[in-house]
């Protein structure tokens, strides 16, 4: 009997279609609609979760639970493991502290306030603006560019994408058929946080 070389599993984390629904439905958050909430504040909070989705990492986020974004060599990444810990800067630049929400939007907190900050984020960010980024500066319809899917995504950030389209989707409905920028001018916070973190 011949030996037959082991052959590669081209799935090896299970990630089939069954699998990537049901991770799907378990990202999806139901609103109630009686809950407050702003305009603004949403689209601050999405300029926001869109930042986090475009750094590197390679885990399953947890709700509630700290992560911390840096910038090496020039690109976003998100760790696990607070500034405090790192024995020396090997991670990178610390921007500040994320946690995601129930809602799939993600919250900072604990910024560096370095004055250098802005222009690390700057500058990871400069290169996303004619790919991840794109829709912030298109004039096409938010309903036309929210993530629902991504093939340029690792599989949990492109779950999360869509989540956070859908959460999106259902928070601001009225907001959908504006262009970002528009709805940049249309509010003032929001304008100034894409102007702050984008260029």
């Amino acid at each position: 009997m011949k030996n037959i070389p082991p052959t590669r599993n081209p799935n090896p984390q299970g990630k089939g279609l069954v699998t990537v629904l049901q991770e799907i439905d378990s990202r999806q958050h139901t609103l109630n609609r009686s809950e407050p909430y702003s305009l603004t504040k949403t689209l601050h909070d999405y300029a926001l979760s869109r930042l986090v989705l475009c750094a590197e990492f390679h885990f399953k986020p947890v709700v509630n639970k700290p992560y911390y974004l840096y910038v090496k060599d020039s690109a976003l990444r998100l760790s696990l493991i607070a500034p405090e810990e790192w024995r020396n800067s090997g991670f990178g630049f610390y921007i500040c502290q994320c946690i995601l929400e129930h809602t799939m939007l993600w919250r900072f907190s604990n910024k560096n306030t370095d004055p250098k900050t802005l222009d690390h984020l700057a500058i990871a960010v400069e290169p996303l603006k004619d790919t991840l980024l794109s829709d912030f500066f298109s004039n096409k319809p938010l309903e036309e560019t929210l993530p629902y899917y991504d093939e340029r995504l690792p599989f949990h950030r492109r779950v999360l994408a869509n989540a956070l389209a859908s959460q999106i989707t259902n928070q601001i409905p009225e907001a959908l058929s504006k262009s970002l920028p528009q709805l940049g001018k249309e509010g003032s916070n929001v304008s100034a946080l894409i102007g702050r973190a984008l260029g």
